[in-house]
């Protein structure tokens, strides 16, 4: 439990960068940080209501952050968050330090050192000063795209291009990495200093996938290759309501359930449309219709067990996360193992196949996901391979059933287990 100050009485504290002012995104990484209380600090005169404003909390620990003349991004302070034990009066601040050692505009105070370093800086004192004056800090160095001076139009833009870095994910696919993010990217840069937000971003991909799913359910060939244009440009587009949202430090679990479910939508209905379509020109082939049946069953059935897993155990909005193949362990190592901490890890298995083969099932997983899928539908529906790929989308549904089931009946059990030994469904790292 802490209270936070945002420094920002600095004449660049109004500039922009990426769509958020110097002290306004300041404000934004106190709070997503944690701080039940923040106060921005954009005129000198202000420092001096800062320790009657401290007073009228219950004087827990206090953040103070440095944002009017750099940009700063959560991991400046989560290191100073994560560094644990309890905050007594009179713990030890912490310091936030560059790879240089340099104070880094960032300290974490119990409330004895908070008390007398609000009382300094109402008298006009640095946070820098201040720094330098608890010789016992623990000096912590801060995460990677952390912060980045922003005085001057040069330094601004080297820190949008800072910024900019966190838009690649560790779960993109080389696909995704090189063909989706350098297309949405641009966009995203454009989109940030407007008022549009990630959700409108998100409900302009769903119609935009809808609208070319109902292109390619019609039986001429423009029609096919304009539908799967349009879903194809909905996946560069639905980059960017992520993007916008990380730059802005504005996610949200709506936001995250309701990207993950247009995609899903998106993938599901074209597999219908993209049936209807063969159906409709190979209408000498009567098992057509009912296998549009059956995928969509088998598409059904793999979103219901990978939103379960979501929903009861990772407790995320993105399908990324899912895992199918988990044991239960009695504990995490934080503390002492027991019935009631056991919880659920991705198994740990030693390969059983050649380094060769294992090469090749990481190519054929790459092949059958979303980003690469719609820039195969638009290559195969220009050379008329419609069917070809009817039938690739459809033998996909039907194998990851195959997958996905087994998968979700051992987790109903795991569960089960989990709840006889009193234990809450939660997932913890390998």
């Amino acid at each position: 439990m802490f209270d936070a100050v945002v420094l920002a009485d600095s004449p660049h504290a109004g500039a922009k960068v990426l769509g958020l002012t110097l002290a306004e995104r300041g404000r934004r990484v106190a709070a997503r940080a944690g701080a039940r209380r923040v106060r921005v600090i954009e005129r000198a005169e202000e420092r001096a209501e800062l320790p009657a404003w401290y007073a009228e909390g219950d004087e827990s620990a206090l953040l103070i952050l440095r944002a009017g003349d750099q940009v700063v991004h959560p991991p400046l302070v989560e290191p100073l968050l994560a560094a644990g034990g309890p905050d007594a009066p009179d713990a030890p601040v912490r310091v936030a330090v560059g790879p240089d050692g340099a104070y880094a505009g960032a300290l974490w105070l119990g409330p004895v050192a908070a008390r007398k370093t609000l009382v300094a800086l109402a008298d006009g004192a640095t946070d820098a000063a201040l720094a330098e004056q608890w010789p016992g800090a623990a000096k912590l160095p801060h995460g990677e795209i952390a912060r980045h001076p922003a005085t001057t139009p040069a330094e601004r833009e080297g820190a949008a291009r800072m910024l900019l870095r966190i838009l690649v994910k560790a779960e993109d696919s080389p696909i995704s990495k090189y063909v989706y993010r350098p297309i949405s990217r641009p966009l995203t840069r454009l989109l940030v200093g407007t008022k549009v937000t990630p959700n409108q971003v998100s409900y302009v991909v769903g119609l935009l996938g809808l609208l070319g799913c109902w292109f390619t359910a019609q039986a001429g060939q423009a029609s096919l290759i304009l539908g799967a244009a349009l879903v194809l440009v909905a996946g560069f587009i639905d980059g960017c309501d992520g993007e916008i949202a990380r730059l802005r430090l504005s996610s949200s679990k709506f936001g995250a359930w309701l990207d993950t479910i247009v995609d899903e939508l998106t993938t599901t209905v074209y597999f219908v449309a993209l049936g209807w379509h063969t159906h409709l020109h190979r209408p000498d082939l009567p098992w057509i219709v009912p296998s549009i049946a059956v995928g969509l069953a088998c598409y059904l059935v793999c979103v219901y067990g990978i939103y379960y897993f979501l929903i009861v155990v990772s407790k995320t909005g993105n399908s990324q996360h899912y895992v199918g193949d988990l044991e239960i362990i009695d504990g995490d190592g934080i503390g002492a193992a027991s019935a009631a901490t056991a919880a659920l890890r991705p198994r740990r298995r030693a390969p059983a196949a050649p380094a060769w083969l294992q090469q090749v099932g990481g190519v054929l997983l790459l092949l059958v996901r979303r980003d690469f899928v719609n820039l195969a539908a638009l290559a195969a529906t220009l050379v008329d391979g419609y069917f070809a790929l009817y039938l690739v989308m459809l033998g996909g549904g039907v194998l990851s059933v195959v997958t996905i089931v087994p998968e979700h009946l051992r987790l109903r059990r795991q569960l089960r287990e989990l709840t006889r030994r009193g234990a809450t469904p939660r997932l913890v790292s390998p």
